[in-house]
Parts: C-alpha cells; sequence; structure tokens
C-alpha cells in the first residue's frame, strides 16, 4: 500500500473499554480497501492488549501511539490528529467494527457534497442482528429569552436495518456520533477544533455545531455501514477506564462545560436527561453479564412496530427531546 497516496487517515481511539480493541484493530485491516493510513492512540490497554495491538499495527505500517493514563475521548483524538497529514480523517471507537466499502462510501460523500462530516449508519449489538443505533441524527438549537434550548434524536435507532434501509437517502443531517465519522482536516484545524471541555459526553454534538456555526454541513451517507459492539461481556479489567468515562465527575463537568459553551439554563431538560443516561449506562457493565439478544429483542420490536403504526398514521410522528 502507497501511504503517500492516502487521502484519509483513520485514527482509532478508546471509548469506554479493552476488550474489543484487538478484534476491532483485525476487523478494520481485514474489511478496508487501501489506500489509508491509521494512527492508533492506545491509552493505558492492560499490557497483553497492547503488545497485540502494538505488533498488528507493525504487521500493517499502522502508526502506534501509547500513553500510560486513561484520557477523555477528545484529548485522545487531539493527539492521534497531530499526526495527521491527510485532507481527511476518520475518527473510530476502539469498540467499533467495520463492513467493506464503509470508508469509500464516506469519502465520496464529502467530494460529492463538500461536507464537511460525514456519518455512516452505525449499527449496534452482534454482527447477526444488523439492529441500527444510528442512521443520521437530528440537532436543533432555538434562543428562549436569555438561553438556548436544544433537542436531538437518533433516526431509526434499534430498529432493524433491513425494514428501515429503503428509507435511508444520503442528505444533510443535524449530527453525528464519534463511534465513526469523516472529517476534513482542515476543518479541525481551523473552524472548528475538536473541544477538550467535554470529558464524558456532547462532544460529537459540539462539533456538529461549531461546523453549522461556521457555515459548513454534516451529511449522512447510507452506504458506508459500521458496528458499535454493545453485546460484548465487558471483562474485569475494562472496569476501570469506564467507570472513570462514565464518572459523576466527568459527567458533571461535561454537562457544566455545555451550559456554559451553548448559553443552557441551569435546569435545561436535555441535561437533565442526559445526566439520567449515563446512570443507566453506568449499570451496563452488570448488564453485560446478561445475553444481549434478550435484553435488546423487546426493544426492537416495539421500535419497529411504532414506526409501522407512524408510517400507517396511527401514531403521531416523533418529536425531537
Amino acid at each position: 500500500m502507497k501511504r503517500a497516496d492516502s487521502e484519509v487517515t483513520i485514527c482509532v481511539t478508546p471509548r469506554e473499554r479493552f476488550s474489543c480493541a484487538v478484534d476491532s484493530l483485525r476487523d478494520i485491516a481485514a474489511h478496508t480497501a487501501a489506500p489509508f493510513r491509521l494512527v492508533y492512540l492506545d491509552a493505558n490497554a492492560p499490557a497483553p492488549i497492547a503488545r497485540e495491538l502494538q505488533q498488528i499495527c507493525a504487521d500493517n505500517d499502522y502508526l502506534y501511539l501509547r500513553v500510560d493514563e486513561y484520557l477523555p475521548p477528545n484529548r485522545a483524538r487531539n493527539l492521534a490528529l497531530e499526526h495527521v497529514t491527510t485532507p481527511y480523517v476518520a475518527f473510530v471507537d476502539n469498540d467499533l467494527f467495520v463492513y467493506r466499502g464503509w470508508l469509500r462510501a464516506l469519502l465520496a460523500c464529502a467530494r460529492d457534497t463538500g461536507a464537511w462530516a460525514v456519518g455512516p449508519v452505525v449499527l449496534e449489538g452482534t454482527r447477526h442482528l444488523r439492529v441500527v443505533h444510528l442512521a443520521g441524527g437530528d440537532f436543533v438549537e432555538e434562543s428562549q429569552g436569555p438561553f438556548n434550548r436544544i433537542a436531538q434524536q437518533h433516526r431509526y435507532m434499534r430498529q432493524p436495518l433491513r425494514v428501515v434501509q429503503t428509507k435511508l437517502a444520503r442528505e444533510a443531517v443535524g449530527s453525528f456520533e464519534f463511534h465513526c465519522v469523516l472529517v476534513r482536516t482542515d476543518v479541525l484545524r481551523n473552524q472548528a477544533p475538536l473541544d477538550e471541555g467535554f470529558l464524558s459526553h456532547q462532544e460529537h454534538l459540539d462539533l456538529a455545531r461549531e461546523i453549522r456555526r461556521a457555515g459548513g454541513e454534516v451529511w449522512f451517507e447510507p452506504d458506508a455501514v459500521v458496528r458499535y459492539d454493545n453485546a460484548r461481556r465487558f471483562e474485569d479489567y475494562d472496569r476501570e477506564f469506564f467507570e472513570l468515562r462514565w464518572s459523576v465527575e466527568w459527567t458533571e463537568r461535561s454537562i457544566e462545560h455545555t451550559r456554559r459553551k451553548w448559553r443552557l439554563a441551569p435546569d435545561d431538560a436535555s441535561m437533565q436527561a442526559l445526566a439520567r443516561w449515563t446512570d443507566g449506562h453506568r449499570r451496563l457493565f452488570e448488564r453485560s453479564h446478561r445475553p444481549w439478544m434478550l435484553q435488546t429483542l423487546p426493544l426492537v420490536l416495539r421500535r419497529t412496530a411504532g414506526s409501522w403504526l407512524r408510517d400507517l398514521g396511527l401514531l403521531p410522528s416523533r418529536s425531537l427531546t
């Protein structure tokens, strides 16, 4: 592979665990067509995992970087970004798995539309049950007196991809998530740098917001498909980083930073909902020891039934929350 021909660098950084990291990197290497560069930022993975990651990077001519401490997501991304010289960067979490053509489709969308950022279809769970986590995101902001109000939602969340696939189209959207996103490198260096004040939350919405405020657009590309693995059981060695990533301290600091930067009210409903979501997510570590399918299937059936009823006009359309 001629790295000099690459126009994109994949930057892999930790999300909330390390137990998917080796399989994720092998999957990216196996299912991503050349040419591309890859920077792997390992923030304090256990030594046996770090050795495997380093070996995979050496075997594939990837750049491996090691930091011996846990890092907030945007700090890790910024460290990786220092080594990017290509026009585009694809940020990827270390628990992500990809389907062939994912990177090519993201690049094609960026070239065709002039998008500053492009998000793919993000699935969740196992490879066998193709359940949507996010197929384009909505994000709105409006003034209410001295404060702003925001609302967001994931499109088609927890619905089978085969059920919604015909509804998906390449289009400008409000947001993405950092499970996987392609961004123009110059945008990150000039118009919309990654804000390290967001420790646990909202860094994806902040980048989408800054892109919009600077005059750019975020697009969704349905031909790019990836999968975030939230079905795999956590290992004991994951606990320390997981509990720091979603800790009360990091969450409260992120929420307060969001309030100040976005001029939200002290009792903003979206921030209260975010705190509640985090409280529930902290229990994911223990829930992962139960079969993911048994936990998710009732939600999938309920969401799919609701979507069908809305299509038939028997339920009102979902409003942003």
